[in-house]
């Protein structure tokens, strides 16, 4: 980790929009503190509390990690973590804690010792306070609060939307992304969610068009299709019937439903053939941690439509957390079985909402606990 200035080494991030909260955190972490690092020299306080006391500790906690050298680490981040003292405004009155409070703030002022990093996440803060003003003048404030003006708000969601599109390899013409939007709205949590959705949608990454917007966001069954695929992933079998009979009730196609299996049965089988040759391993910032690879399977990866090393970690740790619940053998199995049902989605006279329950019901199980995950690959 290196700055540039002492402005750099202060992050302010707040604002009710959690989502873009969470993902500037996660993204500051990947920037600035190296994955070898992170065991000793990224120190995380959970400030979510509810008593002073435990508040006092928190406080004690930041300002004895930003003063003390990194345990193997020449460097030292340091995440506040939703501090209750700030957005608690029965604690934040607290006069225990005004002295420490006034301490950590005049720390940020004076600006922090080469080699120190601190973020501070916050729902909300009042910008009047101390410890605002202090982030503001010395450091850097990346505010996501929704007191904006509605072009604001417009503006917000759409460098959201550019930023997004790429993570699930989707393109938009102009027309389309205000058409998007104007159906969606400006929260970006909901802005991921449907672009996800439009991606399983389509089976795959590619350009979305005016009938995909008009079906995926129109409030139809397809509106759900992320969650039907969800419960595939999760072996989740109650659920998977049940989004699968309300998808059904409202005439989605299963061929569609099945091509939509077919591609998250595939990118789970590459993610579990990883994690059984060991090559990487799950990895809660990252989705996965690489260890070296052959020359072969980097050639692998870099073939595939998506290269796993290269994939946004919001959409690969979800990924990851599925492929997990499943074995090798299973994922092959369940391959087969939706392979098989296609072929006779065309070609038997069988009811082919019947053919898709039966093939969903095989591939996760059938009287096996679905939530079980077996062993051996």
């Amino acid at each position: 980790m290196s700055a540039k200035s002492k402005s750099a080494n202060c992050f302010l991030i707040c604002g009710e929009d959690d989502f873009q909260v969470a993902l500037e955190a996660e993204e500051l972490i990947n920037r600035l503190v190296p994955e070898e690092n992170r065991m000793f020299g990224l120190e995380i306080i959970d400030g979510r509390v509810d008593t002073i006391d435990a508040c006092l500790t928190c406080l004690a906690k930041c300002q004895e990690a930003l003063m003390m050298d990194g345990l193997f680490a020449s460097d030292k981040f340091v995440w506040l973590r939703e501090p209750a003292f700030i957005a608690n405004d029965r604690l934040s009155r607290s006069k225990s804690i005004k002295a420490p409070l006034a301490t950590l703030t005049n720390t940020i002022k004076a600006g922090l010792p080469e080699g120190r990093y601190l973020m501070l996440t916050t729902p909300r803060i009042h910008r009047a306070s101390a410890l605002f003003k202090a982030f503001n003048a010395a450091g850097e404030v990346r505010d996501f609060g929704n007191n904006l003006k509605d072009w604001e708000c417009k503006n917000r969601a759409k460098e959201f939307l550019d930023r997004w599109l790429p993570v699930v390899e989707l393109t938009m013409d102009g027309p389309i992304r205000e058409q998007f939007l104007a159906r969606v709205g400006y929260d970006s949590r909901r802005i991921a969610s449907e672009l996800e959705k439009l991606r399983c949608y389509r089976g795959g990454a590619g350009k979305v068009t005016k009938e995909d917007i008009e079906v995926i966001v129109s409030g139809g069954g397809v509106n759900e299709i992320w969650n039907f695929i969800d419960a595939f992933g999760k072996r989740d079998l109650p659920e998977l019937l049940r989004q699968l009979r309300m998808l059904l009730a409202q005439s989605e196609h299963p061929i569609r439903l099945s091509n939509s299996l077919e591609a998250r049965v595939n990118e789970l089988l590459a993610i579990r053939e990883i994690l059984s040759r060991k090559l990487a391993t799950p990895d809660s910032y990252n989705g996965l941690r690489w260890n070296p690879v052959p020359p072969e399977v980097d050639a692998w990866l870099s073939a595939r439509d998506q290269d796993f090393r290269k994939m946004h970690s919001f959409r690969l740790k979800n990924l990851v957390a599925q492929a997990v619940k499943w074995t090798l053998r299973d994922l092959r199995m369940a391959r087969h079985l939706l392979l098989e049902m296609r072929e006779k989605l065309v070609s038997s006279s069988l009811p082919q909402e019947w053919l898709l329950e039966v093939c969903l019901i095989e591939a996760l199980g059938g009287t096996r606990s679905a939530n079980k995950q077996t062993k051996g690959a």
